[in-house]
């Protein structure tokens, strides 16, 4: 049914109401912040990046730790220089590159040397077996003045002489000065005219064995080599680039390949011996050739 029509003043009334704009209010959250305006986001976002920052920067007491080290470093690298300069190791002219490899291989060597010991200690500790290095190893100190007597003695240049313990081991730093004359001299015995320096910087085992056992097994190599037909320029230059040949290191594998390669270049060494006396070395273009087809050892 037709409702009744509504007087003019109350339709108006009722219209009025039904089109005024709805008014919604932001829902907040918990924080009582609007969520779609932002604002607290924002902040929180700052107040985070303002933490992080506090946490990657480093602390006071963690700089002066590293400025701690840095200083021990130098200063330890300091008594290191001088321990060689004071030991005549290195020569007041020596240039700064061969000084810093003397000084930094040095300290390597020692703290090569102190990690070792304490891996030692803890094995003595937990199984009852094994030897410890004494203490002495892993002051670089020390182990300086060591390389300093090697290398006087040796006359091997003093940015290579750590590395001999490097291959060689602890006993290097053991040698006495009596022990290594009786080696150099028993090398220059085997090998006349030789450069000993070069031989027991490539070979330091030359420094540890006993030279009467030196004397025998050298003996025998040469005579084995001089028995090849290679002109005695070229057994002398084998051996100094070989040093380990002394030794026995390579056995009759290393010799028969040795032997082969004389048979196959027989006249090329003849060639290259030509006028080149028994006790006299060959020139550079002939030693390279020589060492390029015969020295692959080292």
């Amino acid at each position: 049914p037709d409702r009744p029509a509504l007087p003019g003043a109350e339709r108006r009334r009722v219209m009025s109401a039904t089109l005024a704009p709805l008014s919604i209010a932001p829902r907040t959250s918990s924080r009582g912040l609007s969520r779609r305006s932002g604002v607290g986001a924002a902040r929180r976002r700052r107040g985070d990046l303002g933490r992080n920052d506090a946490k990657s920067s480093p602390s006071e007491s963690s700089l002066n730790n590293k400025e701690k080290k840095v200083r021990r470093r130098r200063e330890e690298a300091d008594a290191v220089e001088a321990a060689w300069r004071e030991g005549g190791g290195l020569l007041d002219g020596a240039d700064k590159e061969s000084v810093v490899r003397t000084v930094r291989g040095t300290v390597q060597v020692a703290r090569h040397y102190e990690q070792l010991i304490e891996q030692q200690v803890f094995n003595l500790a937990k199984y009852g077996e094994g030897e410890v290095l004494p203490d002495t190893h892993k002051d670089p100190v020390w182990v300086a003045q060591r390389l300093c007597m090697l290398q006087k003695l040796t006359n091997v240049p003093p940015q290579y002489v750590p590395d001999m313990v490097g291959q060689s081991g602890a006993g290097v730093l053991s040698l006495t000065p009596a022990s290594v004359l009786r080696s150099v001299l028993a090398v220059k015995d085997l090998v006349p005219n030789g450069d000993a320096s070069h031989m027991v910087r490539v070979e330091p085992d030359l420094l540890l064995t006993d030279t009467t056992h030196l004397a025998y097994s050298g003996g025998d190599v040469m005579r084995t080599l001089r028995e090849m037909p290679m002109p005695e320029p070229c057994v002398r230059l084998l051996v100094t680039e070989e040093p380990g040949l002394l030794l026995g290191k390579g056995g009759l594998v290393r010799m028969e390949q040795v032997r082969d390669q004389v048979e196959e270049h027989r006249e090329n060494l003849r060639a290259i011996c030509e006028g080149v006396p028994d006790d006299g070395w060959l020139d550079v273009r002939a030693q390279r050739w020589f060492t390029n087809f015969f020295c692959g050892y080292y």
